[in-house]
């Protein structure tokens, strides 16, 4: 039994590494390389991959975040990447924290998040998810701001906030698209 949840972490810290270092890879290369790139922060799409993992995986994926986030600190050093302000520990504390402690707080308020009709946030209902990106990125810009009086260099933390709130809904919904592309294909073949 405890092998098999080791096991169960194991792979899902390693699930969350690969697919939130890969989204800010495809995300930093895609936008960093277009002749506008100083807007490049407006659709943030990462910061879906965070959402997902803590609504799907809950508090067990941290370490896989983490892990990610180190190795981000490390390359992005070589990349001249300009974040909304120069401490990547403070930005990246806050997205890691900000989801779980969006979750909490619903707790807090008898708010239940499952995957039933029975849950007042169903995690797998699209517009409940909208909703929780909505109340997290809130957190995202509260978090962000208070970190930003500690530092000098303070660029961008509206568009970062706006981006996180865009660049998640887009990703989160084309998935959602994508996943149900066999079911309308179905149902496409069926009706004919």
């Amino acid at each position: 039994m405890k092998f098999n949840c080791f096991i169960d972490r194991f792979i899902s810290n390693i699930l969350i590494y690969v697919s939130h270092t890969l989204m800010f890879f495809i995300w930093y290369y895609i936008f960093y390389n277009l002749v506008y790139y100083e807007n490049f922060l407006l659709f943030y799409f990462p910061y879906g991959i965070v959402i997902l993992a803590f609504l799907f995986f809950g508090n067990k994926i941290i370490f896989g975040m983490l892990f990610s986030y180190i190795t981000l600190y490390f390359v992005l050093k070589d990349l001249s990447f300009e974040l909304p302000f120069n401490n990547f520990f403070a930005l990246s504390t806050s997205q890691l924290v900000c989801v779980p402690l969006t979750l909490f707080v619903f707790r807090k308020f008898n708010v239940t998040i499952g995957a039933s009709e029975y849950y007042k946030i169903n995690k797998t209902d699209i517009f409940h998810v909208l909703l929780l990106i909505f109340c997290s990125t809130i957190m995202l810009g509260t978090m962000i701001f208070f970190f930003s009086l500690f530092f000098y260099n303070q660029t961008d933390l509206l568009t970062f906030t706006t981006g996180s709130l865009l660049g998640s809904g887009i990703l989160i919904v084309l998935i959602k698209i994508l996943v149900n592309i066999p079911n309308l294909i179905k149902s496409l073949i069926k009706s004919n």
